[in-house]
């Protein structure tokens, strides 16, 4: 098995396979975490899978149970441990973008910030596009790509993670990570039985097991983002990808 790291003194973390679900926020990062465990868990339904949603890679690696095969986490940034692991290939990544109009409204949309913090949270996702694009170490998929083609996007996720996936365990995950069994489970967030499980995050719940907020999916298009921003604001989104070396 591969050891992930002897990076922290106190514990020592030995994992076959570390994957950062590490997408631009509102971009499908969560589709990818769920398609990401569910390839997992059906590929090897003997290991266990243990998945969460956290910022600091470093507190998650330390609350990972010894009997974990397979830790899979999703982040919008990297702290120095997820850096450094990425940087030397013991940990792989799948990073999820969106065109940034879209995503910035999205995102404004979900936690009610403003466009300045929104701005802010941009420039480090564009941060990391760049990082995960020059590395190689990373299947980075567009928004468009996976609404428009889920079962090759999934296909693909399959293949950089090395897993024998067949045609049935493909076409499962894409049915349950489509956009129609998401807004299901959605829904269901909003049960009693359901909310004393949530975990708060910003203004916001979240389940632990899937990772969707309450009110997750707020449009699903693509588009929107630029008929809802000023051109003010659409100018200081096209200084930060110029800035990143992303600009079209």
């Amino acid at each position: 098995m591969q050891r992930v790291a002897t990076i922290f003194p106190t514990c020592e973390v030995r994992i076959a396979m570390l994957i950062l679900c590490n997408g631009m926020p509102r971009s499908a990062s969560t589709w990818s975490f769920n398609v990401v465990t569910g390839l997992l868990r059906r590929s090897h339904p003997e290991q266990t899978v243990q998945g969460a949603y956290d910022e600091d890679v470093a507190r998650f690696l330390r609350g990972i149970d010894r009997d974990t095969a397979h830790a899979v986490l999703k982040c919008h940034a990297l702290d120095p441990v997820g850096h450094t692991l990425v940087h030397i290939g013991a940990a792989k990544v799948v990073y999820t973008w969106r065109d940034i109009a879209d995503a910035t409204v999205s995102y404004m949309r979900m936690f009610g910030d403003d466009f300045e913090h929104a701005l802010q949270v941009m420039s480090t996702s564009l941060q990391l596009y760049r990082f995960h694009l020059e590395s190689g170490n990373a299947v980075i998929l567009g928004y468009d790509d996976i609404m428009d083609h889920p079962v090759e996007a999934i296909e693909l996720i399959a293949h950089y993670l090395g897993l024998e996936a067949g045609p049935g365990v493909i076409a499962e995950v894409s049915e349950e990570t489509s956009l129609d069994r998401v807004r299901e489970k959605v829904e269901q967030l909003n049960s009693d039985e359901t909310k004393a499980r949530l975990i708060r995050h910003e203004n916001t719940l979240y389940d632990p097991d899937t990772l969707l907020n309450v009110n997750h999916i707020r449009d699903g298009g693509s588009g929107y983002g630029r008929e809802l921003l000023s051109p003010e604001q659409l100018g200081q989104l096209e200084d930060l990808m110029r800035r990143w070396g992303l600009f079209e």
